[in-house]
């Protein structure tokens, strides 16, 4: 099996340094040479490695001080000390300056992959810390809910574009759910193991764009006390998830399109280019299109991101999905009454017909109020912000005014009838609109024995 772990060795003895070449990338490790310190320093400025085998003994510049000046650089890769010639001293200063491991040569192959391994394994651990992946997936917050045509026809393309490794772009209104589509695309791609990190364009400035985005050394501005690697180096090999991308100022869009383009960037403040390799998906909540008219989006960046869409419906428009939604949200507040709740048939009317302008994060946060009002696990009407009196039921008023008033249960009976005559007596169709879900509506056909076959 290919192993993914990119590797720098720095090694000034050249049999040595060709023999671990020859044998690490056999073993299916990514591996790049230099000869001294120097060298050494520049393809570490200029790629993204995981893993990095320093000599201690070096001309020039020893391996202690190139140490040094990497840690300034950059703490994410992991670095392996080595030396013919080890004391306890020179180890405990490479481990306080920031090395992952102190080795005396020689050394055998299979206990340095082992030792290699690690420290790889350390490095992903680290990346995913900075992107707080794990807490994420503590929270499960990328699984999508919904069983509707629409819901399941974008799960279809996010996963046809997933398996490209082109640029994606997806557009929808406010709070229906980019970031997890993006998710879909990026576990149904071959980096789905590589990190997944996201940024919220809309927050960017022109002043603070550049560092988040591509980093800065140190001493690049007043506070820049310390070289910091930006979201595209903790993105590498992973994909980029970059949301509200319309907001992001017109000076930056000209250096991701540099990025889109040649895969390289540099450092704020730094002089050298840096390469990588990130899949990018942006989203947009705007009409990029627009954007480009009234001149706040280039064109040429527009083109250029616009190769494969995803547009996502808005929750108004896949009722559907309200149902499991709600279900979903209400299982997350279980723990208050330790019981399933139940959903009145008039709380599920008034949630279908409300026209959600926040979508999935406004209903999102519509049932966790409601569960903090509620005084037992039931959702009824009267926890719901909606004011009852704009909730319209389709029922046909008689045009005598002058006649007797009927019950509502008769008033109910009746219109279950037209629906069901109106639908040719498609149960499912008939739930839908009557905002019920199929189990309540036969209830209600038995109850007032209207036909259920």
């Amino acid at each position: 099996m290919e192993k993914k772990a990119k590797i720098l060795i720095i090694e000034d003895e050249t049999p040595l340094r060709e023999l671990l070449d020859a044998e690490l990338s056999r073993s299916g490790y990514q591996v790049q040479v230099a000869a001294d310190g120097t060298s050494g320093l520049s393809r570490y400025s200029e790629e993204c490695f995981s893993v990095v085998l320093l000599d201690v003994k070096l001309p020039g510049m020893n391996g202690v001080d190139v140490l040094q000046k990497m840690r300034e650089f950059s703490t994410v890769p992991e670095i392996i000390m080595f030396t013919g010639h080890g004391d306890i001293g020179t180890a405990v200063r490479c481990i306080k300056f920031g090395a992952y491991d102190y080795l005396t040569k020689p050394v055998k192959l299979d206990e340095l992959e082992l030792v290699i391994d690690k420290a790889h394994d350390k490095n992903r651990l680290h990346r995913e810390n900075i992107n707080l992946r794990i807490e994420i997936n503590k929270l499960n917050n990328h699984q999508v809910i919904g069983r509707s045509r629409e819901i399941e026809d974008v799960l279809k393309i996010a996963a046809r574009w997933g398996a490209t490794d082109e640029h994606v772009l997806i557009y929808g209104e406010s709070g229906t759910g980019k970031e997890l589509i993006a998710r879909v695309v990026h576990d149904s791609s071959s980096r789905a193991e590589k990190p997944f990190v996201t940024v919220n364009c809309g927050r960017l400035n022109v002043n603070t764009a550049e560092s988040e985005l591509f980093g800065h050394m140190q001493g690049a501005f007043t506070s820049a006390n310390k070289a910091r690697a930006g979201l595209f180096e903790l993105a590498d090999n992973g994909t980029l998830f970059m949301d509200e991308v319309s907001e992001m100022p017109l000076d930056v869009q000209v250096k991701l399109l540099r990025v889109l383009e040649t895969g390289q960037f540099r450092r704020l403040g730094g002089s050298k280019d840096i390469r990588v390799d990130v899949r990018f998906v942006f989203a947009a909540n705007k009409k990029l299109q627009e954007c480009v008219e009234s001149g706040k989006f280039r064109d040429d960046l527009y083109y250029r991101i616009n190769l494969l869409p995803i547009a996502l419906p808005p929750l108004r428009e896949r009722t559907e999905d309200l149902l499991p939604l709600v279900v979903h949200f209400l299982e997350n507040n279980d723990d208050r009454f330790g019981v399933p709740w139940v959903i009145t048939d008039e709380a599920m009317a008034a949630l279908t017909v409300h026209p959600w302008p926040g979508n999935v994060r406004e209903l999102k946060n519509m049932i966790r109020r409601a569960c903090i009002l509620a005084s037992e696990p039931v959702l009824s009407l009267d926890l719901l912000p909606f004011c009852p009196t704009k909730i319209s039921l389709p029922i046909e008023q008689s045009e005598e005014s002058d006649g007797p008033l009927s019950p509502l249960w008769v008033i109910e009976r009746e219109h279950i009838g037209k629906v069901l005559t109106q639908v040719d007596g498609n149960k499912s169709q008939a739930a839908r609109i009557l905002g019920v879900d199929r189990k309540t509506l036969y209830t209600k056909l038995e109850k007032y024995e209207l036909e259920s076959d």
